[in-house]
């Protein structure tokens, strides 16, 4: 599903990369699904490898959608260059 998201933010409104890897660089990932958010709910402001996420077990989203914030800014979590970083829409609506 993750992939076929950015399938679609690269097609349709071309896709480029924020500069939010890891001071450390983190974990080395291999695929997509090795990163996420940052944060819970989906915010956050950078990637980082799934066995580095925050435990969100007892977090409750709000359902808000901050525009600085990793999904709600039209941004996906992806693996480039063996490190998790987040793809941007370059759409308008998301700069």
């Amino acid at each position: 599903m993750r992939r076929a998201l950015l399938g679609v933010l690269l097609f349709v409104a071309g896709c480029g990369t924020l500069d939010s890897q890891q001071p450390d660089g983190g974990r080395v990932c291999y695929l997509d699904s090795d990163c996420v958010p940052d944060a819970c709910c989906g915010h956050g402001t950078g990637a980082i490898h799934v066995l580095d996420q925050p435990n969100c077990t007892t977090v409750r989203c709000d359902g808000l959608c901050p525009l600085d914030q990793v999904r709600c800014g039209c941004g996906l979590p992806v693996c480039r260059d063996s490190r998790c970083q987040v793809a941007v829409s370059t759409e308008p609506r998301c700069l």
